[in-house]
Parts: C-alpha cells; structure tokens; sequence
C-alpha cells in the first residue's frame, strides 16, 4: 500500500488519487501550519502547497520518498535538501496560468475604469513563460501595444528589458531566484525610481522581487501585488500602500487549484508506476452566466471587456478585505482571506456562444482565441 499525506486544502484530492492510481493507498490529510515532522514518519508521498516549507527540518527521519507540490513555483522547496536524499519531487508548472491572467486581466479592467490606464497606453511583461507568453498574446489579440522580455530566450518577440520598462504599465510573471546569470531577487529596485516614476506596477510573481525599500521611496507609483515579502505576515505599510493589495490569490481559481492537483497526482501515479490508463480530462465549456450584453456594453464603452474579467473576480472587495486588516490580526487574516478566496472561475472556461446577436458586427476572433488563452 501507497502511504500519502497531502494538505486538506488542495481540492478533490482524494477523487484524483482515485482516477488516476491504480494502486492501493492511504490518504492523510493534514493543514500546513500544524503539520510536523512526527506526522510523517511512515509516509511514501508527501503533497503539498506553496505554505509549507518542505526541507531536512521536516523530512529527515521519516520514509518520504516522493513530494509534489501542486503550485507553479517551487520556492518552498528545500530541492538541493530533497535531491541529496534522493527523494523525487515534482510541482506543476502552468497550473494556474489562465488564474493568473485573469488576474491580471481583471487589474487592467480596474486601472481603465478608474482612468489610470487606457488602451492606447504600452504593456510591458517581464518574462516569457507559461504565464508571460500567453497574456502577450491575449493582450495582442485585443489590439494592445505590448512587449515583452526574458533573457533566457530569443524569441523574435522579445525585446530588452529596458524598452519594457519605457511602458506605461509593467506586470512581473518571472520566477525567484537568488543566484546565476539572472537573478530576480530585487529585480525592481531603487535604480529603477526615475523611470518607474508615475506608471503601474503589478506583481504576481513574488513579493521578493520587488524591493520594498524601491516601495516606500517611490511616491508616485501605482503598485498592485498579490504577493508579499514574508508572507503570511507581510510589510504592513506596503499592503497600505498599494492601489491593489490582496493575499496571494491570483492563481487561485477552481480551475487553477484543480489543475495542479491533476498534474501533480498524474506525475505521481507515475512514479510509482500506477497511473490509470483510463483517467481522462474534461475540456467542456461552461455556458456564460453574467449576461454577454455585458461585455459588449464594456467592449463599446471601456474598450475593454471588463465584465468579462470581474464578473468572476470581485478585486475591489478582495482588496479592501485585505487593506483593512491591522498588525494585530494581518497574519490570520492573510490565511483566512486565502482560505475562504470565493469560488470562481478562469474566463476561458465559459462558451461565449451567441453574443454576436448584441453586435453583428463584433470581431469574434478574439472569443474564438479566448478558449485556448
């Protein structure tokens, strides 16, 4: 038999392991912040979210011979610890890239209507990635100035990171690193003052890459994040600070969520040499249920479908929650506010079927495009 350990919080856990395992196992759930080293002496696999550090501290001594973690990122593992010991770990990268960019999406949709931002204004991405890539192309499908750097590669797109910091909007889709040719470890910081004076900054990245000392020095930036230094108990001045603040929750869809527990159980069920060969994925869509006369009416006032974006993510509310929080509960609130993130889902999971009859002449390419974004 299969021991597992997995956090309550990654959804339909236990449904996956059975659609994708063809193997006997046993399932333990536990929640990040009272696991401890005891919990796991006789567990196979360890599955895991970004809020637990997975290091020596708390494998060491126990039978692990697998962790996955079902998140994008991998900087809460110890992996020179994990690989040392020769335990295997896998995570899931592009789990939750549509979140992401709906997100994002929903932020550009905000700055408009507020008259911060408007169409005719440049984009600059900072990465090429899963998530980077892909909002490039969504943003150029709706007709966007946009640009779009990433050292590590050399794609005909790109262009250098200076001409992406001549936009007037910047958002950040790069990992953290520390070391090699191109750490992003205060990537953004006080050099970068004069030329980031009055545009926008969204960080869904890490809170890392960006300094906070660039933060509170800079007076007229407007700054969005989802992400924080030393969370769950971040700067509470620079959550105060930004236009935008929320509690890391932008890849946090249903979709976002259940995709990483797919991929990370599929990567198992591997490993052990179980997987099921009939486990399949669902790639139906759901009908729109928010009025399409609503993003028409956005397309022709805004020119920009806004509804389309924040008929799912309420970021004001988000924000506000978060914003409001004192020293005294940020912590708990931060757990809480992620914890109880409301249901929603990633914009290309809908059929957007009929709304040309509110405009025949509306270009239906970008709707086509939207589902496979």
């Amino acid at each position: 038999m299969i021991k597992i350990s997995a956090d309550s919080q990654i959804p339909e856990i236990e449904n996956q392991l059975e659609e994708y395992f063809n193997a006997e196992f046993s399932l333990k759930l536990f929640s990040s912040d009272k696991l401890s080293n005891n919990d796991l002496k006789d567990i196979d696999i360890l599955i895991v979210r970004s809020t637990l550090l997975v290091n020596q501290s708390l494998c060491e001594g126990t039978s692990i011979s697998y962790v996955a973690s079902a998140t994008a990122g991998i900087d809460h593992l110890d992996v020179s610890y994990l690989e040392s010991q020769n335990i295997g770990w896998s995570y899931a990268p592009g789990c939750n890239t549509s979140s992401v960019i709906h997100y994002v999406m929903t932020v550009f949709g905000e700055l408009i209507k507020d008259g911060l931002f408007n169409v005719r204004q440049s984009i600059g991405i900072l990465g090429y990635g899963n998530i980077g890539k892909r909002l490039y192309m969504l943003l150029k499908a709706l007709n966007f100035e946009v640009y779009a750097c990433d050292p590590f590669l050399t794609d005909p797109e790109l262009v250098n990171l200076d001409r992406v910091l001549e936009c007037d909007l910047l958002t950040i889709h790069v990992p953290l690193s520390i070391e090699g040719p191109h750490p992003t470890f205060n990537l953004i910081n006080q050099s970068h003052k004069k030329i980031l004076s009055n545009k926008i900054l969204i960080n869904t990245s890490r809170g890392e890459i960006v300094s906070e000392d660039f933060l509170s020095e800079s007076q007229d930036l407007i700054y969005i994040a989802d992400v924080w230094k030393n969370e769950p108990n971040p700067e509470l001045s620079v959550v105060k600070k930004a236009y935008i603040a929320t509690p890391h929750i932008a890849g946090y869809s249903e979709e976002g969520k259940l995709n990483g527990a797919k991929m990370i159980v599929e990567k198992c069920a591997k490993k052990f040499k179980c997987l099921k060969h009939n486990s399949y994925d669902s790639n139906s869509f759901k009908k729109w249920p928010h009025g399409l006369q609503n993003i028409v009416g956005d397309i022709h006032g805004l020119s920009f479908p806004l509804s389309l974006f924040n008929s799912e993510l309420d970021i004001r509310s988000i924000s506000d929650s978060f914003k409001a929080l004192s020293a005294k509960n940020l912590e708990d609130g931060f757990k809480d506010l992620r914890a109880n993130h409301p249901q929603r889902h990633d914009f290309n999971s809908y059929s957007f079927n009929g709304i040309n009859k509110f405009d025949e002449e509306l270009d239906l390419r970008f709707f086509d495009y939207l589902r496979g974004a």
